[in-house]
């Protein structure tokens, strides 16, 4: 019988936006996908957001899809990236001092990050977790093969 449960298979994506530069290596995340039931959290607070929203005033449209949006970005990057090697200045007044590294389940640490290269991660997430396109076009079924 087919195995229809997720073996959180990984994959890592070396990122464009953060070259190697002199004897720094290349920046690169390690992701998984959301399984089912993650994805189903995800979809059902997102939906507590804009029923909560529907209340306010017409005007405040744009802001709930913007706080959906923010609230999402922040699930899946504290969901889906397992490993990493991104840093951030332990002084942020002393950007060549001392790095600690990225901790993603942590806002701040997402909120601090380059918008070209939060951006090109978030993509990279967004089509790993699009469950449509991922089944007519992937290679690697359930079990990671």
């Amino acid at each position: 019988m087919p195995i229809a449960s997720i073996i959180q298979a990984t994959e890592t994506h070396k990122l464009t936006t953060l070259p190697a530069l002199g004897d720094e290596e290349e920046g690169f995340v390690e992701l998984r996908r959301l399984t089912f039931g993650e994805k189903l959290s995800k979809d059902a607070e997102a939906m507590k957001m804009r029923f909560g929203m529907s209340k306010a005033a017409q005007g405040d449209i744009d802001a709930e899809v913007s706080l959906i949006s923010e609230f999402v970005t922040y699930l899946e990057f504290a969901k889906c990236i397992i490993n990493h090697n991104l840093t951030a200045p332990v002084n942020p007044k002393d950007p060549k001092g001392a790095q600690r590294p990225l901790n993603f389940k942590i806002q701040a640490d997402v909120q601090c990050l380059d918008p070209r290269v939060g951006d090109e991660i978030s993509t990279i997430i967004g089509e790993m977790n699009d469950f449509e396109k991922a089944a007519k076009t992937s290679a690697v079924d359930s079990t990671g093969k």
